[in-house]
């Protein structure tokens, strides 16, 4: 039960992440990213969903950095990040102390963590906002 509800939190966090189109790309990957964070994250599933938080927060940055390019008429890039993400500064951005732990040790962990939201819905409305996805 506890996998399942791990599993299926892992499933509502990539449905929150729907695709945003945008006029030159979209930010939609049709592998979803949270393939990325299994490859990169050894550990339990809360620790990959929690890792998963961070990579959404990151893509956030990202997105509205991005989108505010496309505002400013500057080179922007709008687009899947599958294989393109910064790694070493997710991770980083991680607390230390998560990892290693199981899966009922980071039960609040994970409850705590998707409380604090990840900013995407925030950056997809800006974008919109912006004119640089639809």
């Amino acid at each position: 039960m506890k996998t399942m509800t791990a599993t299926t939190g892992i499933a509502l966090t990539l449905i929150g992440a729907a695709p945003a189109f945008a006029v030159g790309g979209s930010f939609h990957c049709d592998r979803p990213p949270m393939m990325e964070v299994m490859e990169q994250v050894d550990g339990s599933s809360a620790l990959q969903s929690i890792v998963n938080q961070y990579l959404v927060r990151w893509e956030a940055r990202n997105a509205t950095e991005q989108c505010q390019a496309y505002a400013d008429g500057r080179p922007y890039d709008i687009g899947c990040m599958n294989g393109r993400r910064d790694w070493p500064a997710i991770l980083a951005s991680v607390p230390e102390d998560y990892f290693g732990r199981s899966n009922e040790s980071l039960a609040a962990t994970v409850r705590e963590e998707k409380r604090k939201g990840n900013g995407l819905r925030e950056a997809l409305a800006y974008c919109r906002s912006v004119g640089a996805i639809k």
